[in-house]
């Protein structure tokens, strides 16, 4: 718990992709992005495709480095893979500069 102190949780729901970072000891969310959010709700197309769970991930990774978070883990479910959208979230918080553990 105290080694990999951030953690990544994502929830896609029929109608919208949900995502945040939160500290394992404290349990502070340090931030958070959803397409269910006023400025996104009304300038995306589809509130859970492939380019919403982009931006959902461009924007958690620029929230967390403002919060000065660059390292962070995730841990999937129960019989979860890492692919299809998760996947999508997960790479695009990579590329922009977040190192996973």
């Amino acid at each position: 718990m105290y080694m990999r102190p951030f953690l990544l949780n994502v929830f896609f729901s029929k109608r919208f992709v949900h995502a945040k970072v939160m500290h394992r000891g404290t349990s502070k969310v340090i931030s958070v992005a959803t397409t269910n959010s006023k400025e996104l709700r009304n300038s995306l197309p589809s509130l859970t495709d492939h380019s919403a769970c982009r931006l959902i991930g461009e924007l958690i990774a620029e929230r967390s480095k403002e919060a000065d978070v660059y390292v962070m883990s995730y841990e999937p479910r129960k019989n979860e893979r890492i692919e299809g959208k998760l996947g999508i979230v997960i790479d695009t918080i990579k590329e922009n500069g977040i190192i996973f553990v």
